[in-house]
């Protein structure tokens, strides 16, 4: 069963808990990324349903207004972006790390005498 890449406008309104007046304001301010319009309306990734979700959240909890709450969203979604980055470059870091690692291999007789 494949898991679905979108979401659709009801939906999202309900998940959210914004009326749907609400989900079209922070489409006029550009934080909702459309994804395509079906026979429903308009569907969003299911990508952003979290960070929206967390940010309609904040709003509840310090009573912002819609414009607040698409600023919110703004930052929630490059914290999201600039994470994902995070975790790709420190896989890299540790994956050099390992590889050099195993470049140098220590030959044990080649330890001083001296010791």
């Amino acid at each position: 069963m494949q898991s679905a890449v979108y979401i659709e406008f009801n939906e999202m309104a309900a998940r959210c808990e914004l009326a749907h007046e609400e989900l079209h304001e922070l489409l006029e301010y550009g934080v909702l990324p459309v994804l395509h319009m079906n026979s429903a309306g308009l569907c969003f990734p299911v990508s952003c349903v979290q960070w929206a979700q967390k940010a309609a959240q904040i709003r509840r909890d310090y009573a912002l207004d819609l414009f607040g709450m698409a600023v919110v969203m703004r930052y929630e979604h490059r914290i999201e972006q600039l994470e994902a980055v995070n975790t790709q470059l420190r896989e890299r870091l540790c994956g050099a790390r390992k590889a050099s690692v195993d470049a140098v291999q220590v030959d044990p007789g080649s330890e001083s005498a001296n010791d």
